[in-house]
């Protein structure tokens, strides 16, 4: 809140109070924000992650650290749901970079494009990441992005 100076003769010497910040506690803002973060973390890490055809453990806890963050900030403050959201959306958001990877991976054996084997092979997708990725490893970068949106909403919510 900042002081306004007063005008001359005011009975506040010292200035008066402004008017207050509006409030943004918009759950569906942060639902929103929430799911284009995670949505745009997951598919940088899908394509990063795929040209280099490894998983990258901090690139998840960024996903959800992002998702976090920036959800909570939109709605301008802490917001439990919305934090349990942002965990639930950066988890799905790692889920989907896994699907990009296993599509770039398939791409380049197959030689069809990402996009097109992404959008209308989403079979075969699946079925390499399930080879891939279903193993004690996912399960733990699904938790680390959890994890990271938890953090990244506590982070925000103390800024």
């Amino acid at each position: 809140m900042s002081l306004h100076v007063p005008p001359p003769g005011s009975p506040f010497p010292g200035g008066y109070p402004g008017p207050p910040e509006p409030e943004r506690d918009s759950a569906g803002l942060g639902i929103l924000t929430a799911l284009v973060v995670a949505l745009i973390g997951g598919t940088v890490y899908g394509l990063v992650a795929g040209e280099i055809r490894y998983e990258i453990g901090w690139a998840a806890i960024g996903v959800g650290f992002l998702t976090g963050y920036s959800a909570s900030k939109a709605t301008g403050g802490p917001n439990p749901f919305l934090t349990a959201v942002a965990a639930v959306f950066s988890i799905g958001g790692v889920y989907l970079g896994e699907l990009i990877v296993a599509a770039v991976i398939n791409s380049e054996e197959l030689n069809i494009p990402v996009t097109e084997l992404f959008l209308s092979h989403s079979e075969l997708v699946t079925e390499t990441w399930e080879q891939i990725f279903k193993d004690t490893w996912t399960l733990l970068f699904f938790a680390l992005a959890a994890v990271g949106a938890v953090a990244g909403a506590r982070k925000a919510s103390a800024d």
